[in-house]
Formats: C-alpha cells, sequence, structure tokens
C-alpha cells in the first residue's frame, strides 16, 4: 500500500522512531482512558477486602474476586507503563492469597501504592537491554 493510499492513522511497518513512539503513546493514552473505569473498578474490590479483613469479615468469596482483581490489575496497568503500581498489585495479590488480619497496614500500604501509581501519564518503557 503507497502512502498516499494508506488511511490516517495506519502506518507502513518500516516507520519508526520517535514519530512511531509518539503514536504509540497516543494510541495507550486512547486505551487507557476506556480501562480507567475498570482499574477503579478492580481497585474498588480490593479496597473492600481489606477492610473486610480489618474487621474480621473476609469471606472467601471477595477474598477470590480481590485476589483476581490484583492479578489482572498487575498484567495490564504495567502495560500502560505504571510499573511500580503493576508490582504493588502483584504483591497484593500475592498477599491475598493466605491474608492476614494483622498485615492489614502493609495491605493498605500497597493499595495505596497502587492507587498513586495510576494517577500518572501513560508512558513507555525504555528497554535497556
Amino acid at each position: 500500500m503507497s502512502p498516499t493510499t494508506r488511511s490516517p492513522g495506519v502506518r507502513a511497518a518500516s516507520e519508526s522512531g520517535p514519530q512511531s513512539a509518539a503514536w504509540t503513546v497516543e494510541a495507550l493514552r486512547s486505551v487507557w482512558e476506556h480501562q480507567q473505569e475498570r482499574v477503579s473498578d478492580r481497585i474498588s474490590v480490593i479496597e473492600g477486602a481489606i477492610t473486610a479483613l480489618a474487621n474480621n469479615r473476609l469471606d472467601a468469596g471477595l477474598r477470590q474476586e480481590a485476589e483476581r482483581a490484583a492479578h489482572m490489575l498487575a498484567g495490564s496497568i504495567g502495560t500502560f507503563g505504571f510499573v511500580d503500581a503493576s508490582d504493588a498489585a502483584h504483591e497484593l495479590e500475592l498477599e491475598l492469597t493466605h491474608p492476614i488480619p494483622d498485615c492489614t497496614p502493609a495491605l493498605s500500604a500497597l493499595l495505596l501504592r497502587l492507587q498513586s501509581g495510576v494517577q500518572g501519564p501513560v508512558v513507555l518503557c525504555a528497554d535497556d537491554r
């Protein structure tokens, strides 16, 4: 397909460099805008589980739902460049496997790290390998 017959927003595979990176970041930002509500919902599930755990009312269903929400967040938000938030979600996932009421302050700190970590801009992570 010649450059003159391409649809707007569609680039040849040979295009690269800063222009390609900028397009990729913009595409990720667009997807992120559509995912923010889902991310917020998953964070709310985790928050509810931590609150229930602190009150000794965490049932198996909510624990599993929160563990799954943390798992999904860990896998998805890193795609948008939120590496620290993704790490926090992964740690929450592990902790929610066998939660201990005495650990709620640590879980709350991880939750805060997750929440604040998804507030920044979408970025591309450089591959330093």
